[in-house]
């Protein structure tokens, strides 16, 4: 099979909005409406103080989170049925560098500020980043 099929832009970009929405972006957009008891239960799992302004500030940051996670998946659609050939092949260069980098920072976050273990859920990121960044590499040449 050709690789220019396998790494289509529009396949990896529909396949990354697709999983960063229901993967991520719901779930940190519902975190935010959660009740109090269940934020309460998150914190005292991680050994975290349960203070009413730690559990308002939870509820308000994951929800920030959700809304910032969930804005990122417009670009990615839009690269991908919007545009074609090279201006396509660019900006799908563009989104697997804002990828590149936001799976960085999280990963930092998760794995040097946290102590987590770099585990398939992180290592997925660099799956979909190395697709998206292929995909618009080898199509620059594209009319």
């Amino acid at each position: 099979m050709d690789q220019k099929k396998i790494f289509n832009p529009k396949i990896w970009l529909t396949l990354f909005a697709v999983a960063h929405t229901f993967a991520f972006a719901l779930w940190a957009l519902m975190a935010g409406f959660a009740t109090d008891a269940e934020v309460v239960e998150w914190l005292i799992e991680d050994g975290l103080p349960t203070d009413q302004i730690i559990v308002d500030e939870m509820r308000s940051a994951m929800f920030f989170l959700g809304v910032m996670a969930i804005s990122i998946v417009p670009p990615f659609i839009a690269t991908a049925f919007l545009l074609k050939g090279r201006a396509q092949a660019i900006m799908t260069l563009v989104c697997g560098g804002t990828f590149v980098m936001m799976w960085l920072l999280a990963t930092y976050g998760e794995v040097s500020l946290e102590g987590a273990e770099l585990g398939p859920d992180l290592l997925m990121g660099v799956v979909f980043a190395g697709g998206i960044l292929y995909s618009g590499y080898l199509h620059l040449e594209d009319e």
